[in-house]
């Protein structure tokens, strides 16, 4: 079957189906004749969804990273490379730290794209409930093994979150946060084959005995 970007993208479903939503987007990014209309479907996909439900479409980048193959997993990562290099990364909306709401038009709401916007809801949680320790740790993975699916990207996307770890200016991301983010980048600039040793970077920087008792956080999972 041909895809077009006409298609109507999957709708949101009180128990998703992530892995045909994921099948949805792999076909896209492997059919669409250029980067330009890789970028876009994934656009239409984040403004579909909207900042409340931003988080959806990580579930479906964490669906791409965890089962796509190495080939689909390139084709999404390609994507996402061409939105790094022309601005145009999917992102969602995250209040300033501190505040109660997220409202577009509440000082310091800062464009996040997937890796930094999963890491500020775990790390400072506002209206929704975050993932738990163990499905932060899971999804990060995913996100950050699909990203390395394709080196160019991953280099680039440590450049942004070492932007995002030095810009205090918005209030969006915490000084810890912020720390946490810095030491990610660090840790998967230098090794880009193994997702688990910057999501453990982040973890012991963040809680400083990386997720080793954080047991207790109860269970909101993130698909």
């Amino acid at each position: 079957m041909q895809f077009r970007l006409s298609d109507p993208a999957p709708l949101l479903r009180t128990q998703p189906d992530w892995h045909a939503a994921a099948q949805w987007l792999i076909d896209g990014c492997a059919h669409l004749s250029t980067s330009a209309q890789r970028v876009e479907l994934l656009e239409r996909l984040c403004n579909a969804l909207g900042d409340a439900l931003y988080p959806a479409l990580l579930g479906v980048l964490c669906a791409v990273g965890e089962r796509g193959t190495r080939q689909a997993q390139q084709a999404v990562a390609g994507a996402l490379l061409e939105g790094l290099c022309s601005g145009r990364v999917p992102s969602g909306g995250r209040p300033a730290w501190g505040a109660s709401s997220l409202r577009p038009e509440a000082p310091g709401t800062r464009r996040l794209g997937p890796v930094e916007y999963l890491c500020a809801w775990y790390a400072q949680p506002a209206d929704a409930a975050p993932p738990s320790a163990p499905a932060f740790d899971r999804a990060l993975r995913s996100l950050l093994g699909l990203v390395s699916s394709a080196e160019p990207a991953r280099m680039l996307y440590c450049d942004r979150l070492r932007a995002a770890a030095d810009d205090p200016l918005s209030g969006t991301l915490a000084r810890g946060t912020r720390d946490a983010l810095r030491r990610l980048a660090e840790a998967w600039d230098s090794d880009g084959t193994n997702p688990q040793v910057p999501v453990d970077a982040f973890f012991q920087a963040l809680h400083g005995s990386g997720l080793q008792g954080l047991r207790q956080w109860q269970p909101a999972r993130l698909r």
